[in-house]
């Protein structure tokens, strides 16, 4: 399941900072929304893209 995560600063702005295209539950889980979050925030810092307690990681309304 492909779900599409934002990530933004957490200065109140809505300008998105980068987008991560996230693929979980192939093993036939069943992945919830801040599964797809937690692993959108996880590379976003992994990238540098800033530290956690800084970004906001929201699923794409689809």
């Amino acid at each position: 399941m492909k779900r599409v995560v934002d990530i933004y600063k957490r200065t109140g702005s809505h300008q998105i900072l980068w987008t991560y295209i996230v693929n979980l539950g192939n093993d036939g889980t069943h992945p919830a929304i801040k599964d797809f979050e937690s692993e959108a925030m996880r590379l976003a810092i992994i990238d540098k893209r800033g530290l956690e307690k800084n970004l906001i990681a929201k699923v794409r309304d689809q």
